[in-house]
């Protein structure tokens, strides 16, 4: 199980009388980090937010959050606050640090470590790793890595309707539900090999797997088709 953000959400007071900027106040005074953004870390209702919370996750610190979808004037209020007219925003120790493209840099470049250091002294702040580079197989190799490690998920890009023309044994269907369930619950050691037709597909399956944090990523460069021409020729081609 991966690490879980031990606060999700803080709920708004429902007092429709208190002023916005003074709720934020309270809601920044008490959290050394926090993040304002659409929908809760469990369920990012934009990107952007996903994005902040899947970072946030990697260094793995404690969090809160607040939906703002759930109340128009702390969404607006906050916009005020901070005069940076787009969320998800991130505050750390109060001050704020910036949107996704802005707390993605920094945690590149290793000052987001620097600001969660200071939030946090007491706990030991391990820079994430770096994302791991995609390795590209032609469908032959991969046959081979496959037998001698069977416990690799090999995930299927393409529609169900291109499965049921040809489909290799043992493989999965990636949809949505699995992707959620993945980044959700999966060990980022997971290894893993994705497919599709010809090898596109596939290939940006794995590079936003690989973005995610996943160690062990496979592409299957020549797709089924390739499966079909060099190691299986029971398997049709389309």
């Amino acid at each position: 199980m991966q690490f879980k953000v031990i606060s999700p959400n803080v709920e708004s007071s429902g007092n429709s009388g208190t002023d916005p900027q003074a709720q934020i106040e309270q809601m920044l005074s008490g959290n050394s980090v926090f993040l304002f953004m659409k929908g809760t870390p469990e369920s990012p209702q934009c990107g952007f937010s996903g994005k902040i919370t899947n970072i946030l996750n990697s260094w793995k610190v404690p969090f809160k959050s607040f939906n703002v979808l759930a109340d128009e004037s702390i969404r607006q209020g906050i916009k005020d606050y901070a005069n940076w007219q787009t969320i998800p925003q991130l505050y750390i120790n109060k001050e704020f640090v910036g949107g996704s493209d802005v707390v993605e840099e920094m945690s590149n470049n290793g000052e987001l470590g620097e600001l969660l250091n200071e939030a946090f002294p007491e706990m030991k702040i391990t820079p994430p790793p770096p994302p791991a580079e995609v390795r590209e197989v032609v469908a032959l190799e991969a046959s081979v890595i496959l037998k001698e490690n069977p416990d690799i998920r090999l995930l299927d890009v393409r529609t169900p309707q291109e499965r049921e023309t040809a489909c290799l044994e043992n493989s999965v269907l990636l949809d949505q539900e699995l992707v959620e369930e993945m980044l959700d619950t999966y060990d980022k050691d997971t290894a893993m090999m994705f497919i599709c037709h010809l090898g596109e597909r596939s290939r940006q399956a794995a590079q936003y797997f690989a973005a995610q944090g996943f160690q062990q990523v496979y592409n299957i460069s020549d797709g089924i088709h390739g499966w079909s021409s060099n190691v299986d020729s029971s398997i049709p081609l389309y």
